[in-house]
């Protein structure tokens, strides 16, 4: 599989029809979308989801002992 260029800038503007995304990688490559205020809201719903997972995991004891 190829290497997935990291992600070091994004925007987002309204428009007439909702949002424009814009994202670009750190290879130069860029990709705008347009997004419907449902689909902005499905993102944002998953991305908070996703970061109150990380800080449940962080918030979890760890063992010294990966058996246990």
């Amino acid at each position: 599989m190829a290497d997935i260029p990291a992600l070091t800038q994004f925007s987002l503007s309204e428009n007439e029809d909702g949002y424009l995304l814009q994202l670009e990688a750190d290879d130069g490559a860029a990709l705008t979308v347009s997004a419907s205020p449902e689909q902005l809201d499905a993102i944002i719903d998953a991305l908070v989801a996703l970061l109150e997972d990380e800080d449940e995991d962080d918030d979890t004891p760890q063992s010294a002992d990966p058996a246990i």
